[in-house]
């Protein structure tokens, strides 16, 4: 198999917004994608080493996807599109955790690739930075916290992708690495949101509805029909029954 490069990842994110119906550049909602595509998505608190895990049925119609709620919600939103690459893309598609010992692995290092490509398109970072940055490969703290926040990503994540396109020198990266990051946004008057935790016990997809439709067909008891609600924290649901 050819070596997954920036061109493949590219490519793949394409075709994943012309899935979606988006522009190439615009920013995009995960929790929107996920309710869009019909993906099932729970948000847990897993341990710091594991990110998510993604699986679907055999003729592909059902999937479903679990996120670390402990996570900041910018890596929130890259696990997401990290685990989109294993549900649209990968040839070989296993159930596992995703998590820090990813990059070991070329699969997981594609989608991260993808991940990256989905979130932040080039495009869509070039239009949005100021021509001066772009020209002297400087760019400032203010960009790139404003970029953080409009595509919805942890800030080692902006910064990693301005290294992979070759938008920012050496020693730009080097020093927005070295930033605490939470006090530059606060020091500027954000609510520092993107990089904290969140969404724990958040369902989104067709639960409940699967839920209830056990109960009515009478294939599960009212106790059992409860006790999934309970499982999963009712009325912490985005997409539950009754809303």
């Amino acid at each position: 198999m050819a070596k997954f490069s920036i061109d493949t990842a590219e490519s793949f994110a394409m075709k994943m917004r012309a899935i979606l119906q988006v522009s190439d550049n615009e920013p995009l909602n995960m929790k929107t994608v996920v309710r869009q595509l019909n993906i099932l998505t729970l948000y847990r608190p897993l341990s710091e080493q594991l990110w998510g895990l993604s699986l679907k049925s055999f003729d592909g119609s059902k999937k479903f996807m679990l996120v670390n709620s402990n996570s900041n919600k910018g890596s929130q939103h890259f696990t997401i599109a990290h685990e989109l690459y294993h549900l649209y893309f990968d040839s070989n598609p296993e159930p596992h955790f995703c998590g820090n010992e990813s990059e070991k692995n070329p699969t997981e290092r594609s989608a991260n690739m993808f991940a990256s490509a989905l979130l932040m398109p080039k495009g869509g970072l070039i239009k949005n930075i100021p021509n001066d940055e772009i020209k002297t490969g400087i760019i400032s703290v203010d960009t790139v916290i404003r970029l953080e926040y409009l595509f919805g990503v942890s800030h080692r994540t902006l910064v990693y992708r301005l290294k992979e396109l070759n938008i920012a020198k050496p020693i730009c990266i080097e020093y927005l690495l070295s930033l605490s990051i939470k006090r530059e946004s606060h020091l500027r008057g954000y609510d520092n949101s993107m990089y904290e935790p969140g969404n724990e016990g958040v369902i989104i997809g067709d639960y409940g509805t699967l839920a209830k439709k056990l109960f009515d067909d009478e294939i599960i008891s009212e106790g059992h029909y409860w006790e999934l609600f309970n499982l999963i924290g009712y009325g912490k649901s985005e997409d539950s029954i009754g809303r």
